[in-house]
């Protein structure tokens, strides 16, 4: 499958360290093969259909502990949103999302 980064989500990548960036990127890269990873939750926050992406270590505290929300449309991935542990639950994440989408 294609992996199509939105324009936001370059912006939340590029707010990231650097090796919190590669991680990520990565992580996303392994989307073309599996869209669909055990890592990944099938949401609906409001009319959106989205996957929620989950990527930590073990430790809570460590600085990788992000989620990458994603649609699948059309055999593409759209990466909607890539968001720290304690922004991508909230309903600011929520709205900022549906004005993504």
């Amino acid at each position: 499958m294609e992996v199509i980064l939105k324009e936001e989500a370059r912006q939340d990548l590029a707010e990231l360290d650097e090796e919190i960036r590669n991680r990520i990127l990565d992580e996303i890269g392994k989307l073309e093969k599996n869209a669909t990873p055990d890592k990944s939750t099938f949401i609906e926050i409001g009319d959106m259909e989205l996957f929620r992406l989950k990527l930590q270590k073990r430790d809570r505290n460590s600085p990788l502990n992000h989620r990458i929300f994603y649609q699948i449309e059309d055999k593409k991935v759209y990466i909607r949103g890539i968001f720290h542990r304690q922004k991508g639950y909230g309903t600011e994440t929520e709205e900022e999302l549906e004005e993504r989408i």
